[in-house]
């Protein structure tokens, strides 16, 4: 507490003086000057605010010599929630500065007011941001104690909610400061909040350094938010400096509906980079919406037995022309003409795939497998890259 009266009483003496003209002192609750416009009497002891804390009114100075570390001034006590809280000084003629006296003191609680008030509305944001990380990611051991935090931050547990994943990115050609990206971040979530019309029940969190979720709290007639929704959305925040996307998951009951929407959302946030779409929601997802409930080890083993050239570096050639081949259909024209490669050369390779795997993406059975194989190793490398950053 006595660190952060003296931040915030340096920032008072200089706002004060802008005003007055006047050299301004904040003394603490020992009697110590922990701020002041003139720098050479911080952390001096003043005699003057030991009087006015004792006897709870100010107290003019009309001789340096009359008060230990005093100077000729007027101090005044200010309060913080009707406790006395410190004093402030100001230093000149008795009977010039003294018309000061009621304004500084009422400025001065004003600002102590607002700074502290500032405080714990920032305390408050932290502790619901942290509860919201262990809460989407289950980090909690008793299901009984974590309803109870919640209680006690105001957080509805129960409530119907739709949570939405966004991350932030700043253009290559503009490299940014941390301090600045933040501020940038901050300022696109309070954006992103106004235009999504955010009510009391909805929580709105920084999750990482650039990325920042959303829990909506849906009400029996509320219709789930969509991609198109959000597109206009992010379309309107037209920031030159950053791009924004945004994953939609679906809407769901309770403490453990939460956790499931989130998910939802943190996939179609990757669909919505792969797509290179503002928004993606969960809703709008086909089979790739079965992949992240697919365990890892399940994944990991279906690619080692049927397509182990996925993890050698001396394919990577086969494996771009193999996903070119199935994002275009199997159309054998229009993938050589996407590689620029001819046909018979497309063909060569689809038939060395073949060899190498014993699956054959030309018919529809191989290259279900094969799809599978792909979106079953993209996920496992987003998982990878997601946890190195």
């Amino acid at each position: 507490m006595a660190s952060f009266l003296k931040n915030i009483a340096e920032q008072i003496v200089v706002e004060i003086e802008k005003i007055i003209g006047r050299h301004v002192n904040i003394m603490d609750e020992d009697g110590q000057i922990i701020a002041s416009t003139d720098a050479s009497r911080v952390g001096s002891f003043h005699e003057g605010a030991v009087t006015v804390l004792r006897e709870g009114k100010p107290v003019r100075i009309y001789s340096e010599q009359s008060h230990r570390g005093a100077k000729q001034g007027v101090n005044m006590p200010f309060y913080y929630k009707e406790e006395l809280h410190g004093v402030i000084g100001i230093t000149g003629d008795p009977s010039e500065v003294g018309n000061y006296t009621k304004i500084i003191q009422k400025m001065t609680e004003v600002m102590v007011k607002e700074a502290y008030v500032s405080r714990e509305l920032e305390l408050e944001q932290r502790f619901q941001e942290l509860f919201v990380h262990e809460w989407l990611l289950k980090q909690w051991s008793s299901t009984d104690d974590f309803v109870i935090r919640g209680k006690t931050l105001s957080i509805d547990l129960e409530a119907n909610r739709q949570v939405l994943m966004f991350e932030v990115k700043e253009l290559r050609d503009k490299p940014m400061s941390q301090t600045f990206r933040q501020e940038k971040i901050n300022a696109v979530m309070g954006k992103v909040g106004e235009m999504l019309d955010i009510k009391e029940n909805d929580l709105l969190v920084l999750w990482q350094s650039h990325q920042f979720v959303l829990l909506k709290s849906m009400q029996e007639d509320s219709l789930p938010l969509n991609a198109n929704q959000l597109q206009r959305v992010l379309e309107t925040y037209n920031e030159h400096e950053l791009t924004v996307q945004c994953g939609i998951g679906r809407s769901h009951n309770g403490l453990l509906g939460a956790v499931e929407s989130f998910e939802d959302a943190r996939q179609a946030l990757i669909f919505a980079q792969k797509k290179k779409e503002a928004a993606v929601s969960f809703y709008d997802l086909g089979i790739e919406s079965l992949v992240h409930k697919i365990p890892d080890e399940l994944k990991e083993d279906f690619i080692e037995r049927l397509f182990p050239i996925f993890n050698e570096q001396e394919h990577q050639q086969l494996l771009e022309t193999l996903r070119a081949f199935l994002d275009h259909g199997q159309s054998i024209y229009k993938t050589s003409e996407s590689l620029f490669i001819h046909k018979n050369t497309l063909q060569y390779r689809l038939l060395k795939i073949k060899k190498l795997t014993g699956y054959d993406p030309r018919t529809f059975q191989d290259a279900v497998l094969c799809w599978l194989a792909f979106n079953f190793y993209d996920h496992l490398k987003d998982q990878q890259d997601s946890s190195e950053d």
